[in-house]
């Protein structure tokens, strides 16, 4: 029996609706991780569409990583998760001109905060926690060999972080993260820069916190640890606005 993905199109905005019904069709099983979809002409023929329909509705898919040609085999569903899939969102918040630093730092402050609730609900190993500890000390080695540099310390920053995101083990989370932390790394340039001329302490300051609430027993002070941290994104986002 064929998929219900496969029933005969009726609609306008054909392309879309191709898009629409391979899309639901990964995301219900039908079409599974890895395996190959039908060929153009099966799937023209299903749909009762046009050749040129699919390809354009394969390509768009491709964009998204959500589908990956095979030369010489077919297309397949990507096995795994793509940032391509991220792209199409955060292109559209860019694009938004007037408001798009204000809303990736809120995105990425919205994703710290998901991290962190992740870990306190699903616990951190003992391996994890050295591995947290080790990128922390970085941080802190840095300011005391006197690094003043703001590239090197953003490194030794988005290590740390992206260490918090490991400890998740989930993928799309890792993936999500790293994408956003490099949209705004410009950002994050910035706000150091403004920490090292007002108050220094507050970038170790900020990172022992974490590690010290996340070890507690209240999901609100490790929350509010957070809040605290973004002040200082958002009064960077005040000064500079858009401007890069």
């Amino acid at each position: 029996m064929k998929g219900r993905y496969l029933a005969p199109i009726k609609a306008t905005s054909v392309v879309d609706t191709v898009v629409s019904r391979l899309t639901n069709a990964i995301m219900n099983g039908e079409l599974k991780p890895g395996t190959q979809i039908p060929t153009e002409t099966e799937l023209a023929n299903a749909f009762g569409v046009g050749r040129n329909t699919i390809r354009e509705a394969i390509r768009i898919l491709v964009a998204y990583g959500i589908l990956e040609i095979r030369r010489a085999d077919g297309t397949y569903v990507c096995d795994g998760f793509s940032p391509k899939v991220l792209d199409p969102m955060l292109y559209g918040i860019i694009l938004q001109k007037e408001s798009a630093y204000k809303e990736l730092v809120g995105l990425r402050k919205l994703i710290d905060n998901g991290i962190l609730q992740l870990l306190y609900e699903t616990g951190i190993s003992e391996d994890e926690w050295k591995k947290l500890y080790a990128k922390h000390k970085d941080l802190v080695d840095c300011f005391a060999q006197g690094e003043k540099d703001p590239y090197k310390i953003a490194e030794k920053d988005i290590a740390f972080h992206h260490e918090l995101a490991l400890a998740t083990h989930n993928i799309a989370v890792v993936t999500t993260y790293d994408t956003i932390v490099q949209i705004t790394k410009d950002f994050l340039l910035k706000t150091i820069e403004d920490i090292l001329k007002d108050s220094p302490e507050h970038i170790i300051k900020s990172h022992s916190d974490i590690l010290e609430k996340l070890a507690g027993d209240d999901p609100e002070e490790l929350y509010k640890t957070i809040d605290r941290s973004y002040c200082f994104w958002f009064n960077t986002l005040g000064k500079y606005g858009n401007d890069k």
